[in-house]
């Protein structure tokens, strides 16, 4: 029978805390990397959920889906997925996903009735008991696909009471990461390796602000249950309100910058340091830095070569044609971007794609949006509508901290990667679609709960 599947996607998990953390507790996810295939430098192709779900289920860039044009759309009819592809095959899919999934067109009829959960739900305030139970009762005599979205690392970051302590992490973000891992063992107990697959990844990553500098602790972190507070009352704002309501949260957001810019003008910081405790504040200027891009991506299970690391930059777009791969399925590869990983070869005769990302559009308020690539040598990103305004270029091999935009001094290799990311921009332009539809205001109002506003 063909190999059951976990498709695990931890929002905002970074890779760099799911690798070497040194203050998270995380006995289960190392172990996890010892008995899989570990791919050390992956990118999503965006900083924001519905953006990277286009890409991952479908191994194609985001232009390419139709589910952003001038606003979000749904997936268009004739992009296949994942999902069209593995019902072929008669696979049956199960889902714990947040509300706004239902909203893009990306997802199948899930057999759970409870698939869906409130994005203020976590594994320890349920979501966890309701992923085991499924897990106990699933048929053996058919091949599965279950797709789980978790929201525990995504701001406002509330953490379980147990964990809520130095011993767990330095920040909350850590503390978190050692919930999610003691999860992990309970959960890893119902999975039978044997005939399943697990691959672990995230959508994107984030900033985590609060910092150590000179001894002395520099935090920004939010206050979850304050947050949390705000959001449900706002909820219950007639929407005839909502102008008013906007212009007070954009209000109290600036003075909530101000703040905090105030508060780091009296350090020494670098600029990595202040862009790590000023990120995730809301600002129309977007950035695409590796702390919003860089993921973890593991496979372990059937078939799995255990202990392997690879180094070389891979995308998220990779996973579909893989898995397609894992499940021994005829496969067209030539209908994505994306390309299959595996089985891993040599590292010197493997050949690196660049890797495309763009940043998501604000939805009540202009953005200054970017589109990008990246090498392992080099990083480039620019405005998206125009080439010549806000251009950033880095260079990794000596500034991995991307703190020093060498556009200026380099202006033949941002040349070099302005073309390339023109021949990706310009690739199949008749799969682009910039149509609206009847969903856009009912997408955008779900992301504004998540804080995508």
């Amino acid at each position: 029978m063909k190999p059951n599947i976990i498709f695990l996607i931890i929002d905002s998990f970074r890779e760099d805390k799911f690798l070497q953390s040194s203050t998270s507790k995380k006995p289960n996810i190392d172990n996890l990397i010892k008995n899989g295939t570990y791919f050390s430098n992956a990118f999503s192709t965006a900083d924001a959920t519905i953006l990277s779900w286009s890409s991952i289920f479908t191994g194609k860039y985001p232009f390419k889906t139709g589910i952003r044009s001038s606003r979000f759309n749904k997936l268009n009819d004739d992009v296949p997925s994942i999902f069209s592809h593995l019902k072929k095959s008669n696979y049956s899919f199960y889902g714990f996903l947040p509300t706004f999934s239902e909203t893009i067109g990306l997802f199948p009829n899930f057999k759970n009735d409870n698939f869906l959960y409130d994005y203020t739900e976590t594994l320890y305030t349920g979501l966890g008991e309701k992923i085991i139970l499924l897990l106990s009762n699933m048929k053996k005599n058919e091949p599965w696909f279950l797709t789980i979205h978790l929201l525990d690392l995504h701001f406002p970051l509330l953490v379980p009471k147990k964990f809520d302590s130095e011993e767990y992490g330095f920040s909350k973000y850590d503390r978190i990461v050692s919930s999610l891992d003691e999860w992990l063992k309970i959960f890893l107990k119902k999975v039978d390796f044997s005939n399943t697959i697990l691959v672990i990844t995230a959508d994107h990553g984030t900033y985590i602000k609060k910092i150590k500098k000179n001894s002395e602790i520099i935090d920004f972190e939010d206050d979850a249950e304050k947050e949390l507070l705000i959001k449900n009352v706002s909820k219950n704002i007639p929407s005839i309100l909502k102008p008013i309501k906007d212009k007070l949260f954009l209000k109290l957001q600036d003075k909530k910058r101000n703040s905090v810019l105030n508060e780091l003008s009296k350090h020494q910081l670098t600029n990595y340091e202040k862009r790590t405790l000023t990120g995730g504040l809301i600002s129309k200027d977007h950035f695409m830095f590796d702390d919003q891009i860089h993921v973890p991506l593991l496979f372990v299970g059937k078939n799995i070569e255990h202990d392997k690391k690879f180094f070389k930059q891979v995308s998220l777009i990779d996973i579909f044609p893989t898995i397609a791969y894992l499940v021994n399925d005829s496969f067209d590869y030539t209908s994505c971007d994306g390309k299959n990983l595996l089985p891993l070869k040599s590292e010197n005769i493997f050949i690196e794609k660049l890797a495309y990302f763009e940043s998501n559009p604000l939805i009540d308020m202009p953005s200054n949006d970017v589109v990008g690539i990246r090498s392992s040598n080099f990083k480039y990103f620019r405005d998206k509508n125009s080439k010549d305004k806000r251009i950033h270029l880095f260079d990794l091999k000596n500034d991995i901290l991307e703190e020093y935009n060498s556009s200026t001094s380099n202006p033949i290799q941002v040349e070099k990667m302005e073309n390339e990311l023109q021949k990706l921009l310009n690739s199949k332009k008749d799969d682009i679609v910039n149509k609206e539809n009847s969903n856009s205001d009912e997408i955008e109002n779900e992301l504004r709960k998540m804080g995508y506003v």
